[in-house]
């Protein structure tokens, strides 16, 4: 059964399978440049919530990082 959630970029009602939002293309999982952890974007994350480094917003998608 696919969920729906709303972006965090624009507020628009999504399926949550989606890496990116197709109506203002936030990225929906982001990726720790130190410890390589990846996790859905769903909350401003300024840490790694697994290792604390700082982290910068990119979208992931099928194990590739992009900006």
């Amino acid at each position: 059964m696919t969920q729906w959630n709303k972006c965090p970029g624009c507020e628009a009602t999504i399926s949550s399978v989606a890496d990116y939002c197709p109506n203002c293309g936030e990225p929906w999982t982001i990726k720790c440049p130190e410890c390589n952890r990846t996790w859905r974007f769903w909350i401003s994350h300024k840490f790694c919530p697994n290792c604390g480094a700082k982290v910068e917003k990119r979208g992931v998608t099928r194990g590739k990082t992009s900006k």
